[in-house]
Order: C-alpha cells, then structure tokens, then sequence
C-alpha cells in the first residue's frame, strides 16, 4: 500500500448517527453514480437552491484511501467564485431492532485550509473529506452550498490517494489525559433502576493519538485529537450502561476500557478515573420519637466508620465526590442505611444539618427490633428516672398502650 502523508482534516469530534429515513437520496432531484472512470474527473451539477444537496453515490472495486472534495464555483478559473461549500458522507445502515434503512453520518466538511494541495489555490471554502472506503460497499455524498438558499454551479472531483495493499498489524493508542470522578459526564439509570454515572470520553479523544504500524514496516502516528489517521476512520466505543466505570480505588471497580479500532483491529485503553479533592460533608442525627440528638451514633460508608456524632447529634467527615449508601448504627439505635450523595458541582449541597437524619432509638438488645425483649431491658435494666420515656418510646414503636405494657410476658 502506498501511504502518502496527507495533513489531517477536520471533522466532527462525534461520530453522529442521523434519522435519515430510506428515501432520503430520492427526495432531491439529482443523484450522480461515480463510476471507476470518473475517478478524477471534474463533475459538475447545480443544485435547485434552498439546502438541495447533489447526492453522488459511489461503490469501490478497491479499499483504500479516497478524497472528495469542491473546485471552483466558476467556469472563470483564474477568479473562482468564493461560495462556501458543504459536504456529507454516508453509509446506508439497517437497525436490528425496527429494520429500517438508515443513513450513518461518517464524515462532514465544510471548509479545508489544505485544500491548496488538490487544486493549487487556497480557498478554505472549500469543503475537502479524506475517508478510507472499503471494496464493494456502497458509500453516499451530499455535497451543496453552506448557504441554504444559494443555487450555481457546483464543481467536485472524487479522486483515489492510495489504495490498500499492506496489511494494518497493531494500533497503539496514547494520551495522557485523565476524567474527573462524577464531575466530568452526567448521572443515568441503568436497565435495573441503579443510578450510575456515565462519563463524557470526549476529553481522552481530544488527548488521544494513534500510532498504526503496518505489515510492510509502514507506521502512521495521528495527532492529538484527529478523528481519522490520514483518512482511516478512528472509531471508539465502550459499555459503560453494563459495565460502570469507577476509580481504580473503589471497590466496584473492574475496568474503565476504552475501544478504539481502526479497520479491521482495536485495542483497548484503560480510562484513569482521578478522585478529585476531598469534600466537607456534615449532617445531624435525631431521634425519630423525640427530635433530640443522638451522639454517639456511628457513619458507615460500607464497612468503614467516617464519622461519630457529638453530644449535639452533628457530624462531619471529608469523601469523594459520589453517590454511596450510608448506614448509621450505635447503642440503643435500629440501623438505618440511606442514599448520600456528595457533590462537586454544588458543594453547598453537602451540608445536611438543616434536615436531620432520623433514627429510631429503643433497640436496648441491639438486635435491629423493638419488641418485649427491649420492654424487658426497659423494665429490669434502665433506672427508674429513665424508664417513663423509654416506654413512652417503647409503645410507638410496637403500638402498645399503658394498659398493654403489663400484659406483657417477660
């Protein structure tokens, strides 16, 4: 395979997928079938005017690299016409689900500041897409005025820079930025109703080169950000719905992988998650029956205490921005476990004194129930000036009466 060094081209950073229904091509007037003979070869068509788009359908008998781009807008050469120019490209796709014929954006252009090296004028009007096209698939042009309502002659050329003839053997991806823990991205909910938080991976792809090494010895680098490796499409994906990603200290986490293929290989990179400053969290703990502190009580945040309440039943400790299950345990308390949520974005959000967490206090026999055995506890343990509130407790919980509490048997 020949490999010219071309420079790269700008496209769109994400890859879109557009609803374009079947009969897209067939809502415009003019479709043009490029076949091998007019590879190189000046076409010219005038679009209707009002965003119509010229549709120029093409099928390789070889893979390799292609460029299709805009001449003058003139038939007067020396002083070409400056009308800004647009393209698009597509492959028709079928979604498994409804079936229905579809039409994938690839690539878009809408000016090239390289554009000097096909026709020897500078003219960054000029839209310019460089892609690699595979043997015997059908690939889609849409090329017209930037203007939506300008209608003149359009004059393109669909010309061949290389074809494949090495084989391409390992991709090496390279990049050194890293993702912030749950600020960079945005909060979901997976298929089982669990929230997770789905990370924006646009921030390794605008860090991210390639280096592509072929079976011939030929070795292609990318620069930082490039969305194609001189016209080879670069292609990520990941399965962050099924497979969350977290910090590599927390313990959920398996793997942050990262997809990237090029033709027919990929290689995967591992995405580093980096857990951010700590943040103040604070909160207070009241009985449920009473509304007065409780102190003594214990933070959990999995199997670690973060924090112990003061005798003023308030609390503090530094974590992670995050969302984590929180179980607050102590003498004479029934477990309760919550959802807490720490946030980077509004750390105001993290100060939780103003709406206390309520426990239930009864649970003499430290057994998560308030039954007889914490009547009996009540009645044989607790000194006489503290029974009456006890019990007082004691019938809320269990929905006893005064009158109740003797029938009890000890």
């Amino acid at each position: 395979m020949k490999h010219k060094k071309v420079l790269a081209i700008f496209l769109s950073l994400v890859i879109v997928v557009c609803g374009f229904a079947f009969g897209l091509i067939n809502a415009y007037a003019q479709t043009v079938k490029i076949e091998e003979s007019m590879l190189g070869v000046e076409l010219d068509n005038t679009p209707s005017g009002y965003d119509d788009k010229i549709w120029y359908v093409y099928t390789p008998t070889q893979s390799g690299i292609y460029t299709f781009y805009s001449m003058r807008n003139s038939v007067n050469t020396s002083t070409p016409n400056v009308l800004r120019t647009e393209a698009y490209l597509f492959e028709k796709v079928t979604d498994e689900e409804s079936g229905q014929k579809l039409y994938t954006q690839l690539a878009y252009s809408n000016s090239n500041p390289d554009y000097e090296q096909y026709e020897g004028v500078m003219n960054s009007r000029h839209f310019c897409i460089k892609y690699h096209l595979e043997a015997g698939h059908t690939y889609y042009y849409a090329a017209g005025f930037y203007n939506e309502e300008r209608s003149s002659t359009l004059y393109v050329k669909l010309i061949n820079e290389s074809y494949d003839e090495a084989k391409l053997v390992s991709i090496t991806p390279h990049c050194d930025a890293e993702l912030t823990w749950y600020t960079d991205g945005e909060w979901k909910t997976d298929g089982d109703g669990n929230a997770y938080y789905l990370y924006n991976i646009s921030k390794i792809m605008q860090n991210m080169s390639l280096t592509l090494v072929f079976d011939d010895g030929t070795t292609i680098t990318s620069n930082a950000g490039d969305t194609t490796v001189e016209g080879y499409p670069i292609k990520y994906t990941h399965d962050q719905t099924n497979n969350h990603w977290y910090n590599s200290e927390n313990e959920k986490y398996t793997a942050n992988t990262l997809t990237i293929t090029v033709l027919d290989k990929s290689a995967d990179y591992e995405v580093v998650i980096n857990q951010n400053a700590m943040l103040s969290v604070s909160g207070k703990v009241v009985d449920d029956n009473t509304g007065s502190a409780v102190s003594s009580a214990q933070i959990y945040i999995g199997n670690t205490v973060v924090a112990t309440t003061k005798s003023d039943g308030t609390f503090s400790f530094s974590y992670s921005p995050g969302s984590y299950s929180v179980t607050i345990k102590g003498a004479d308390i029934v477990a309760r476990t919550f959802t807490l949520n720490v946030d980077a974005i509004n750390p105001r959000n993290n100060d939780h004194t103003s709406t206390p967490v309520e426990v239930v206090c009864g649970d003499y026999v430290d057994d998560d129930i308030i039954n007889g055995r914490d009547y009996a506890y009540i009645q044989k343990t607790l000194p006489q000036s503290e029974r009456t509130a006890a019990k007082t407790a004691f019938g809320k919980y269990v929905g006893f009466t005064k009158n109740d509490y003797e029938k009890l048997i000890l």
